[in-house]
C-alpha cells in the first residue's frame, strides 16, 4: 500500500498540488466546526454462485460463505463558506469458496467545496479505491463488464474538479473536469487493460417556473488504453465521444415529478497496432437519453428510470447500456423499514454489438431493515441474480441471503471561532 502511495505521488505531482491549493485556499476561514464520524458493519452472507458462473459449471461447487466487516470514517471541517471532508473505509472480505474471494479493500473519498463568492462556488473531489473484478466488474450499474475470470485487484485513482456560476435567480451555469486511472493486477486467467479516462462537461439552467426547469449539456470523454495484447498483435485503442444534451424537470404534483433528458452521441475509436503499423477505425453515432418517474408518500417513495447511456470498463471496450431500474421504500414504523429493488440491463459494446460480449442482466432485492436506536441497525435481503451473454446458450443465476448489522457511533465536533 505504501509503495503505491509514493509511485502515485510521483507520476500524478500536478493533481496532488491542486489537491493541496485547493485545502490551502480555504485555510484562511475559520472553522466554526471540525467532527469525526465512525462507523461500522459486519455483513455475512451465503450466495450459491457468487462470481456468476454459467449453468456450464454445474459440476462445480459455486456456493460460498462469507463475512464482510466494513469500518468507515469521516473527518471534516466547516463553516459558513467552506466543507471539507475525507470519508475513510476499510472492507474485509473473508469467503469459504471453492474459489479465491478473500480481499481486503479501501475507498479514500476527499470532498471539498468553496463559496467564492455570492454566485461562485468550487468544488474538489479526489478518491482512490482499491477492490477486485469480484467488485468492479459485477457492479453493473456502475459500468462493469459482467466478466469474471479471476478475482485479479483493481485500483481506482480519480480528481474531479468542478465550478457552478448563479448567472440570476433562474439561470444557473456549471462545468466539471473529471480524470481517472484503472489499473489491474496481471493474471494468467484475466483479458482486463489498463485505461484512463478524461471527461470534461459543462450544462445551462434555466427555472421557467418553481416547478418547472430545463437544460443543455455537453460532454467531451477521451478514453484510452496504451497496451492490448503482446507481441505482434500488440496495440493501443483510443475512443474519444462527444455528446449534447437536452432535458426537462417538472413537478407534476407536490408527490410526482418526472425528468426527461434526451441527446446524441458521436463517438469514434482508433485502435493501432505497432509492430504490424496499421491502424483501424470506427465511428458511431446513437441515441442517449433518461427518463424517470418519481412518487413520495407520506412513508416512503417510489422511482423508475429508464436510461440508455456509455461508459467505460475493464476490457477496453466503451460499453452502451440500456438500464431499467425501479425502487420502493415504505417506512412502518420508527424502527421498521422495508425496500425493494430492481434493475434490468441490455449491454452491449459501442460499434460493435457482435462482439460477443452483449449481454443481459437482471437483479431484484427485497430488505427489511430494524432500527434498535438511531446508531444500532440490522438489515436482512434476498438477492436474486440473472445474467446470459447473447452468443452463448449459457445462463448464471445466484440465490443470495445477506445479514448486515451497522453501528454508527454519535458524532463527535468541536466548534471554533
Amino acid at each position: 500500500m505504501k509503495q503505491s502511495c509514493f509511485k502515485f505521488a510521483s507520476k500524478h505531482k500536478i493533481y496532488l498540488v491542486i489537491l493541496l491549493t485547493s485545502l490551502g485556499a480555504v485555510s484562511p476561514v475559520i472553522a466554526k466546526e471540525i467532527y469525526f464520524k465512525p462507523s461500522i458493519s459486519i455483513q455475512t452472507e451465503y450466495d450459491d454462485n457468487k462470481r456468476l458462473k454459467t449453468n456450464r459449471f454445474n459440476n462445480i461447487d459455486t456456493s460460498a460463505y462469507g463475512i464482510i466487516t466494513r469500518v468507515n470514517a469521516k473527518v471534516g471541517a466547516r463553516s459558513d463558506r467552506y466543507e471539507v471532508a475525507l470519508d475513510n473505509q476499510f472492507i474485509l472480505n473473508r469467503y469459504k469458496s471453492t474459489f479465491d474471494l478473500d480481499s481486503e479493500d479501501f475507498n479514500f473519498n476527499l470532498t471539498s467545496n468553496y463559496q467564492l463568492t455570492e454566485r461562485n462556488n468550487v468544488s474538489l473531489e479526489a478518491s482512490f479505491k482499491r477492490n477486485t473484478t469480484l467488485t468492479s466488474e459485477l457492479d453493473v450499474n456502475g459500468g462493469g463488464s459482467g466478466i469474471i475470470q479471476d478475482n485479479i485487484r483493481h485500483e481506482q485513482w480519480s480528481i474531479d474538479p468542478s465550478w457552478s456560476y448563479t448567472l440570476s435567480s433562474t439561470q444557473f451555469l456549471q462545468m466539471s473536469y473529471t480524470h481517472a486511472e484503472h489499473n489491474y493486477a496481471k493474471s494468467a486467467v484475466g483479458s482486463f487493460v489498463n485505461y484512463t479516462i478524461d471527461n470534461f462537461s459543462s450544462s445551462f439552467t434555466q427555472q421557467w417556473t418553481p416547478l418547472f426547469s430545463n437544460f443543455l449539456s455537453f460532454s467531451a470523454l477521451s478514453f484510452k488504453i496504451p497496451k492490448i495484447g503482446e507481441g505482434n498483435t500488440e496495440s493501443s485503442r483510443k475512443t474519444t465521444e462527444y455528446s449534447i444534451n437536452i432535458g426537462a424537470q417538472y413537478q407534476i404534483t407536490p408527490t410526482w415529478s418526472t425528468s426527461l433528458t434526451v441527446g446524441e452521441r458521436f463517438t469514434k475509436t482508433e485502435q493501432t497496432f505497432q509492430q504490424l503499423n496499421f491502424s483501424t477505425k470506427n465511428d458511431v453515432q446513437g441515441l442517449i437519453f433518461s427518463f424517470s418517474l418519481d412518487k413520495q408518500f407520506e412513508t416512503g417513495k417510489a422511482n423508475i428510470t429508464y436510461s440508455r447511456s456509455t461508459s467505460p470498463q475493464g476490457q477496453g471496450r466503451l460499453q452502451v447500456s440500456e438500464n431499467l431500474v425501479a425502487s420502493f421504500d415504505h417506512q412502518f414504523s420508527q424502527k421498521l423499514q422495508v425496500s425493494l429493488n430492481g434493475s434490468f440491463n441490455d449491454v452491449s459494446t459501442s460499434g460493435n454489438v457482435n462482439d460477443g460480449n452483449a449481454r443481459t442482466y437482471f437483479d431484484i432485492r427485497p430488505t427489511i431493515r430494524w432500527g434498535f436506536d438511531k446508531q444500532t441497525s440490522l438489515t436482512a435481503s434476498y438477492r436474486y441474480r440473472t445474467q446470459s451473454f447473447n452468443s452463448r446458450n449459457e445462463q448464471a443465476i445466484s440465490n443470495a441471503v445477506i445479514i448486515n448489522f451497522n453501528y454508527r457511533w454519535d458524532k463527535v465536533s468541536t466548534q471554533q471561532y
